[in-house]
């Protein structure tokens, strides 16, 4: 997201996803700023949109089925505090699926409560309670699916935190089976670049695949904090012969409160700068040194379990495509 002088930093405006209107705002402005200058503020939006919001997603489910080209879409139907609060075993977060639906259901004293795993819409306050919070999402081939749940929750006029600890990972019961570890034959390494948008350092952490030091293609990961995780299996990968070798580089996100970089972040993002432009520049300065880069592409994606199986079918697709 841009910023422009002519722009209002403290509007609050909506747009839709997966059947829900979402406030949205500057994310440099705080709620405090809008109230103090006597202006809406998105929390004063998203009391104001959960009505509807809760019709739209009570009639997607007694519709059932998803709207064609739509993979998920958000549904609802009338809660018992007391039945809910009987599935809660393991505070304070609980998931069960009903059919195709997904059910995700967070217990504590919060002003917003979000996922930020594989899939993040943000929860919504159970009628009648004080500190129950819930979400459902019917989803295509849910008894497939791999999903992280990470809850991330917040004060009012407080931040998100900087690092959530632990994370839920749901399987349907069609999902593929979780790999056998095998010791690591490559290594990987940790190193601090510094970030020239962010003004600060940023981690980053490199798997080479075992063999001998000759250049083999590299892959650079955003959110690449997981590239540890997803190590074992690439390499499984590459011994099986699915994928060539492969060089994985993860730039890990930013430390320190997301308010307080989000602009600077945003430009990670924008056209000729941030994360895009680094790379490329990390591709001139490869050239300049003999070597070559052969492709870039941007593939999105949050889920770290989905990516930790996938990432090998990814980096395989990108490989071929280029002729590797």
């Amino acid at each position: 997201m841009r910023a422009r002088a002519d722009r209002d930093r403290l509007a609050v405006w909506t747009y839709e996803e997966a059947g829900e209107e979402i406030p949205h705002g500057d994310p440099s402005a705080t709620d405090a700023e809008r109230a103090a200058a006597g202006r809406e503020t998105l929390a004063e939006r998203f009391a104001a949109l959960l009505p509807a919001n809760r019709s739209r997603a009570a009639r997607a489910y007694a519709a059932g089925g998803l709207p064609d080209g739509q993979d998920i879409v958000r549904v609802w139907l009338p809660r018992d505090p007391a039945e809910l609060r009987a599935r809660m075993t393991e505070p304070p977060l609980s998931v069960w699926s009903d059919d195709d639906v997904l059910h995700v259901l967070w217990q504590g004293q919060a002003a917003e409560v979000q996922l930020v795993g594989g899939v993040q819409p943000r929860l919504w306050p159970v009628a009648e309670t004080d500190d129950l919070w819930e979400v459902s999402l019917r989803i295509r081939r849910l008894d497939e699916a791999v999903i992280s749940l990470v809850v991330a929750s917040r004060q009012a006029g407080g931040d998100w935190p900087a690092q959530i600890p632990g994370f839920r990972v749901w399987r349907g019961p069609r999902a593929a089976a979780v790999p056998e570890a095998q010791p690591l034959r490559g290594t990987v390494e940790e190193h601090t670049l510094t970030s020239e948008a962010l003004r600060t350092a940023r981690q980053v952490t490199v798997y080479r695949p075992p063999g001998p030091g000759r250049p083999v293609p590299g892959c650079v990961l955003a959110d690449g904090g997981a590239a540890r995780g997803f190590a074992p299996a690439l390499e499984a990968a590459i011994e099986a012969g699915a994928v060539p070798p492969v060089l994985l580089v993860g730039v890990h996100n930013a430390p320190g409160p997301a308010a307080s970089r989000s602009g600077l972040r945003a430009q990670e993002y924008l056209p000729g700068r941030g994360f895009r432009q680094s790379t490329r520049r990390w591709a001139e300065r490869l050239a300049r040194a003999g070597l070559g880069c052969r492709h870039e592409e941007w593939i999105g994606g949050h889920d770290q379990e989905w990516w930790t199986q996938q990432l090998p079918v990814a980096l395989g697709w990108l490989l071929r495509a280029e002729g590797s």
